[in-house]
């Protein structure tokens, strides 16, 4: 229940109507017992929404499509690794300063550390878009060995450089010489939820595969 106390927090971007985030995250503030309420935005003037969020005191807020990149100018401080992947997703309010963070990475690389080491373990990523940049830079960080895969291979190779790690054509990758395969794409994303990004017959008992599509929540792919 909402009263004088409770503290926003939002979502902002173009569309933004159509996300979950408000569901999973008041169940996340139920549960940690927050007094917050997250509500979606799809502003027309990104500084215009910035600037109102942060004068009403507003906790932070998720960044979505199209303003992952143009939020950066905004800011007052960028943290280190969302800096260089160049798109920022979540902004916490640290006592009127705005500081953003990329979560795609943070998150991917938490869940994976929860079943698998990662350090020196060679981890094939599928898909070089936003997700795959992210998952990549984290990925790289922790030490693993990372090579890039995108049904447009210099997009692949574009972002093997900026990770200083490897690429391959789709057609040439073997998924089964790979500890760890994530996928970073939107195949089998609803509603094309019997696409998958490589056939389960190229991998092996012992990998770890991790999806970052949530709708649906098991896809085909890590059901196969």
């Amino acid at each position: 229940m909402t009263d004088a106390d409770t503290r926003l927090v939002a979502l902002i971007g173009k569309p933004a109507r159509h996300s979950l985030s408000p569901v999973m995250h008041s169940a996340a503030f139920r549960e940690l017992k927050l007094n917050y309420t997250y509500l979606a935005f799809e502003p027309e003037n990104l500084k215009k929404a910035i600037d109102g969020l942060k004068e009403l005191g507003a906790v932070g807020f998720n960044v979505t499509m199209p303003f992952k990149a143009e939020v950066i100018k905004h800011l007052d401080r960028v943290d280190p690794v969302a800096k260089k992947i160049g798109a920022v997703n979540t902004v916490v309010n640290d006592r009127g300063k705005l500081v953003g963070y990329n979560t795609d990475g943070i998150g991917a690389v938490a869940s994976l550390k929860g079943v698998t080491a990662l350090k020196g373990k060679k981890v094939l990523v599928l898909g070089s878009g936003g997700a795959g940049k992210a998952i990549g830079f984290y990925l790289v960080d922790e030490g693993a060995k990372v090579t890039v895969v995108d049904r447009t291979p210099l997009k692949a190779i574009k972002l093997a450089k900026l990770l200083d790690a490897e690429s391959l054509p789709l057609e040439s990758a073997n998924p089964g010489e790979f500890d760890v395969v994530v996928n970073a794409s939107p195949a089998g994303m609803k509603p094309k939820t019997n696409e998958v990004p490589i056939p389960s017959s190229k991998l092996h008992k012992g990998q770890v595969v991790f999806d970052i599509v949530y709708e649906p929540v098991k896809t085909r792919f890590l059901a196969e």
